[in-house]
């Protein structure tokens, strides 16, 4: 989709309402790769992510990387940190090629304070975002890596046959955990049948099987 109707934020607006927005946007378009926002700088626009996956980025003082939040478009890209007005720890980067809209700051708080379908959106993202942040945080304190990699592949979209698109370190980077603990891990979850490799991604194979790994 390549219109700012598909973010789901702004499904709820009038055709006009959605054709001043995109007056006061910004076409963009970035390679896979590119470093959207470097970690430390402050949000200059919000992004409307038309299509392609952006990532949060960390990187820890050994080198290592973690990608704490990822974004499939349609949607709309780090609002927190947009929010929050300080500039934010983590980075953004481009994980394949991006097609977006980019919005001022201070334009789009006047969308949440004029557009009460778009405040309450994002307001109720925020929310799930944070359970989810509390959730996965209590996991990683409790459970060990296989259990943590299952309960994440059971959480994907479960309409979608592949659970994961991605390399095996790329996966490490979105879960906090080493190539090496992830393959390992997965290699369990093949022989036990619940999961399967492809050329496409981790297509997960049993779901029942799946779930009874993902416990402490």
């Amino acid at each position: 989709m390549s219109s700012l109707a598909s973010i789901p934020a702004l499904r709820m607006l009038t055709p006009a309402a959605l054709t001043a927005l995109a007056g006061r946007t910004r076409t963009a378009r970035f390679a896979a790769g590119a470093v959207l926002r470097p970690a430390g700088d402050a949000p200059r626009s919000v992004m409307f992510l038309l299509a392609g996956t952006v990532v949060a980025t960390h990187s820890g003082s050994a080198g290592a990387e973690v990608w704490p939040e990822r974004w499939a478009g349609p949607a709309i890209v780090d609002k927190a940190a947009v929010l929050d007005g300080h500039p934010p720890a983590t980075g953004l980067m481009a994980l394949t090629t991006v097609s977006a809209r980019l919005l001022p700051p201070a334009a789009f708080l006047d969308l949440l304070e004029e557009e009460h379908s778009v405040r309450k959106h994002v307001l109720s993202h925020l929310a799930r975002d944070a359970m989810t942040a509390r959730r996965r945080l209590a996991q990683i304190a409790t459970l060990p890596a296989v259990a943590r990699i299952a309960v994440w592949l059971n959480e994907q979209n479960r309409d979608r046959p592949v659970a994961w698109r991605g390399s095996q370190e790329q996966l490490a980077r979105v879960l906090g955990l080493s190539r090496v603990t992830v393959n390992r891990a997965l290699a369990r979850l093949t022989q036990a049948g619940a999961v399967r490799l492809t050329a496409h991604g981790i297509v997960i194979t049993d779901r029942a099987r799946l779930s009874t790994f993902a416990v402490d």
